[in-house]
């Protein structure tokens, strides 16, 4: 069997909290890793999601990790490709909270970080957290 564990570090990027207004996670250096995976975790929509108050999840990424560009080219990431604004998941209706949503980065950029952007006014909030996986590390095991 291979070893997953010793290759593989997480990263919160996203406190789990009531979320009420856009949040953006810590940047994550891909340094010494050759995969990132990025997991945001939606609770229940205290809100009722519509086009008019929705949460959008954005990538993005970044040479720096102080100069930030949403990513957009399609071959850059591993899962739905995003929209021309980095979008990779739009909660706007039911059924759309209390699950996760993930993405991959394939890109050249040594950082990436997501976004949880709120459209409308949320007054009761949404719980949602995220990680990120950085896998194929060079050298392991990864402390």
């Amino acid at each position: 069997m291979r070893d997953l564990h010793s290759g593989l570090k997480t990263v919160l990027t996203l406190d789990p909290k009531l979320t009420t207004e856009t949040r953006y996670g810590a940047p994550v250096d891909c340094r010494g890793f050759g995969a990132v995976e990025h997991i945001v975790c939606i609770g229940t929509a205290g809100d009722e999601l519509s086009e008019e108050l929705s949460i959008a999840c954005i990538i993005e990424a970044s040479d720096d990790g102080t100069s930030w560009t949403p990513v957009i080219a399609a071959h850059e990431v591993l899962g739905d490709p995003p929209d021309e604004t980095g979008i990779f998941a739009l909660l706007d209706g039911d059924g759309q909270d209390m699950r996760d949503y993930r993405i991959g980065y394939a890109g050249p950029a040594r950082y990436t970080r997501i976004g949880v952007v709120l459209d409308g006014d949320h007054e009761e909030g949404t719980p949602i957290a995220a990680l990120a996986l950085l896998g194929s590390a060079h050298l392991k095991p990864v402390n």
